[in-house]
């Protein structure tokens, strides 16, 4: 599979195996670029409703031939203005580091009440200043940045950050301890790499071994029992 846009393949293992669990009914992928992640789920979630947000409208006639149902066209601020919109699983791969920090922030939390998951990818420190804005890097998502978020796991490979992170829909989904445990023990790998040669490489080859970090708010009942206020 050849790789679209400028999105790292580190992570596509992990992210197919992932989405296959999750099982989405509808993807929304922020930055689209190509199309990558249509192309590459497309074969593990055939019955899924893709959407595209991408602001290059050149791009548009490969994102339908890659595959997305949707594209709306514009940047991440176009989804204030559609707040009813709610999706299984949203993607940002190798996008949130072209945002202000506090524009990132503000669109999590606004994504995390309009998602079951978030899958996040994004580099650590890669300077890249472009002709415009939205083509250079402009921040940078460590560990640290999502201490506001209550229940996510994280693995680093390399130069490259993966988020998984629990959104506050659907109750009944496969919980995030489920997804973590099922990737930890599936035999997969991520790749030390910036492309597909590269990946295929066993040298760059890491375990995928996820991390939980888990400070969900809890009240004490009678006895050993909590009250959970948000889903699994």
């Amino acid at each position: 599979m050849e790789q679209i846009g400028y999105s790292w393949p580190t992570f596509d293992q992990l992210t197919r195996y992932l989405i296959r669990l999750i099982d989405p009914g509808k993807i929304l992928d922020i930055g689209a670029g190509g199309g990558k992640y249509g192309r590459m789920l497309r074969d593990v979630v055939p019955d899924c409703r893709f959407t595209a947000l991408e602001c290059d409208e050149a791009t548009h006639p490969l994102l339908i031939d890659n595959g997305y149902d949707d594209i709306i066209a514009g940047l991440s601020d176009t989804l204030y203005d559609r707040p009813g919109d709610a999706y299984d699983t949203i993607i940002l791969g190798d996008v949130i580091e072209h945002m202000r920090h506090s524009h990132g922030r503000d669109l999590l939390e606004f994504l995390n009440y309009r998602a079951r998951y978030i899958i996040i990818s994004t580099p650590e420190c890669m300077p890249m200043s472009g002709t415009s804005y939205f083509e250079s890097h402009n921040s940078v998502w460590r560990p640290d940045s999502f201490m506001w978020h209550d229940f996510w796991a994280h693995q680093q490979c390399g130069i490259m950050h993966f988020y998984l992170l629990r959104g506050h829909l659907d109750w009944n989904a496969k919980g995030l301890d489920f997804l973590v445990n099922s990737a930890n023990a599936s035999h997969l790998f991520n790749a030390r790499a910036s492309s597909e040669t590269e990946a295929a490489d066993e040298k760059s080859l890491q375990p995928v071994s996820l991390t939980l970090h888990d400070y969900r708010y809890m009240e004490k009942l009678d006895g050993d029992q909590y009250a959970v206020f948000r889903p699994i």
